[in-house]
């Protein structure tokens, strides 16, 4: 297999060695590529038809000036923002299972696509199974056996945890506990507590006012 059928490239890659590690391993199947400049990133990625394009990073938001969710290319696309070990866990078991396929199937490239959407919808209070079931045209029932399938947790759970890495960072800007609560996708201060708690350990105040005293 040709190693450029798996295209990756990273935002800021140097900021976040730690979390590359494991898809460092995955070097010999895909083509790893730091994302500098958006212009020379679009001119690699119209050059040939690869079986997966992702473009990563570990900031809340891609550059403005990177207008990735725009593409209009052949292959199968993959922008993921705000990524974290949870997600990356998840971005290297599709990626693992890609590189050892002849061709992506439908259920690969529809999952894909899932994720992209999870993410740029993951504020958003009513996201839930049916929803992103719906955007891929496909049963809730069939697409909570792909999520079991492909990421090894259940939808709810991914969701979650995705939920609260955003509110912990928020929270570590200082921002309000409850205008956190409303912009990660909650609408009820004391259930967003409750899980941030069985998440993190402490509730979110407690964890705000330590990383400002921390700073």
């Amino acid at each position: 297999m040709n190693e450029v059928d798996l295209l990756v490239f990273v935002h800021k890659a140097e900021k976040c060695k730690d979390y590359l590690a494991d898809l460092l391993l995955l070097s010999k199947k895909v083509k790893l590529t730091e994302f500098v400049d958006f212009n020379s990133a679009l001119q690699l990625v119209k050059q040939a038809h690869y079986k997966l394009i992702v473009f990563l990073t570990f900031e809340p938001a891609f550059p403005r000036t990177w207008n990735v969710n725009e593409l209009r290319i052949n292959s199968p696309l993959l922008a993921l923002a705000g990524a974290d070990k949870i997600s990356l866990s998840s971005l290297i078991s599709l990626i693992d299972m890609v590189a050892q396929n002849e061709e992506v199937s439908h259920d690969n490239r529809l999952f894909a696509e899932s994720l992209a959407y999870i993410d740029e919808n993951i504020c958003e209070n009513d996201l839930n199974l049916e929803k992103v079931a719906s955007q891929i045209y496909v049963s809730r029932c069939h697409y909570s056996r792909m999520f079991q399938k492909y990421v090894g947790t259940g939808f709810k759970e991914y969701v979650m945890n995705k939920r609260i890495q955003k509110a912990k960072l928020l929270l570590q800007r200082g921002e309000p506990v409850t205008d956190v609560c409303f912009s990660v996708g909650y609408n009820d201060l004391t259930h967003f507590g409750r899980i941030f708690k069985r998440k993190v350990g402490v509730n979110p105040s407690v964890y705000r006012l330590n990383k400002a005293a921390s700073q």
